[in-house]
């Protein structure tokens, strides 16, 4: 089914849905039709927190790692090995990096590298 197709049913789905409840309600009788609403805005209440909470959880036991976290994740002990944008090539250790050509190395997190040419 296309994307197309699946868009146009769903709003015909909600479209005929709103309709059939508009006369329902309309056929209940204002007292009757306002006990049917708060019944209703319960139901979607206690439904939105549940999913709320189940993709909250969800979030938290998988947590996304951002692209530093998977690049350190590539090349454990070196952040040169792992960046390959400083001319460093060879292993992912710091003795094993060969940095002839570039204009600055910095090995490690959480370092301050200045450069002066």
């Amino acid at each position: 089914m296309s994307r197309t197709l699946k868009v146009i049913l769903g709003t015909v789905l909600l479209v005929g849905g709103t309709a059939g409840v508009v006369v329902l309600l309309t056929n209940e009788g204002l007292d009757r039709a306002e006990k049917w609403v708060s019944i209703g805005g319960v139901i979607a209440s206690v439904l939105a927190g549940a999913g709320g909470l189940a993709l909250s959880w969800l979030a938290w036991r998988h947590p996304q790692a951002g692209a530093g976290a998977r690049r350190r994740a590539k090349s454990p002990g070196s952040s040169v090995g792992a960046g390959g944008g400083h001319g460093a090539t060879g292993s992912a250790t710091p003795r094993g990096v060969d940095v002839r050509g570039s204009k600055g190395v910095q090995i490690g997190d959480d370092n301050t590298q200045h450069n002066t040419f």
